[in-house]
């Protein structure tokens, strides 16, 4: 077992449930940030151990939390991070495939997710990166865009007027219009897409970095630096093209963000 952490809430989890929520996921937290701002319920669906939900939520951009999953494991550890922090006041979570687990009664004004972003036509070219095991094609592989289809067309009874609907993609499996079409049966509004700047990356990274409390390298350094100092440590770094910070930021910049609201 690990613990992701962010500031003084330690977010636990076994490593094979990490889809990406501690590393490109930490993108909602200067985007929500920057262009939404702090919503009263936010709902992360297929959360995993919701690195991504804790997040938003310590940042102070929810209120509230709801966490979803279908691997009751992972739902396990986000009891776990509930109760160890005492968070059970904030936190609901639910056992669910796509939205069938959620209760009806439940209104959400922010909602983000990190689904599998890989269809039978893109996940053969991720398999020959990736140990495509059982655990990593429950994260990764979504046959026919069923699972998106299920939640674009369903989401929509559990928002509150104007909610905003986020969802993280990857331009190595998915391109928008795959998703638009079911966007607008659902009913929703399709805002657009929102590609992470520089300074979204380097908050990110800031994040990961102080979350995954590496003791080695750079990172050991880094992770106890003041944002400021890690801000001129990290220009530092792209003005010499030190090779790991420009390798980091280009895996960062195929991420894509599907913002869709629900119309007033």
């Amino acid at each position: 077992m690990r613990a992701f952490r962010i500031n003084e809430v330690k977010v636990f989890y076994d490593e094979e449930l990490d889809g990406g929520g501690t590393s490109f996921g930490q993108l909602y937290v200067p985007i929500i940030r920057r262009l939404i701002g702090r919503s009263k319920v936010c709902f992360e669906a297929f959360s995993g151990p919701a690195f991504i939900g804790f997040s938003l939520l310590v940042h102070g951009l929810c209120e509230e939390l709801v966490v979803a999953d279908i691997n009751p494991e992972a739902i396990n550890y986000v009891k776990l991070t509930v109760d160890e922090n005492k968070l059970r006041g904030n936190v609901r979570y639910y056992i669910s495939d796509v939205l069938d687990g959620i209760p009806e009664d439940e209104r959400f004004d922010l909602v983000v997710g990190n689904p599998p972003h890989f269809n039978e036509n893109t996940v053969r070219n991720y398999c020959r990166i990736v140990k495509c095991n059982e655990i990593e094609l429950l994260k990764s592989y979504d046959a026919g865009w069923n699972l998106h289809r299920r939640f674009y067309l369903n989401i929509h009874k559990y928002l509150n007027n104007g909610a905003n609907v986020i969802l993280v993609e990857n331009t190595e499996g998915s391109d928008v219009k795959d998703f638009v079409g079911m966007i607008n049966e659902g009913g929703l509004k399709y805002v657009g897409v929102i590609k992470p700047e520089l300074e979204d990356i380097m908050q990110a990274l800031y994040i990961s970095i102080r979350g995954w409390n590496v003791n080695r390298g750079l990172s050991k350094i880094v992770k106890r630096l003041p944002y400021d100092a890690y801000k001129l440590a990290f220009t530092l770094g792209l003005n010499i093209r030190y090779k790991p910070l420009i390798d980091y930021i280009s895996s960062m910049s195929k991420f894509y963000f599907v913002w869709n609201r629900k119309s007033t």
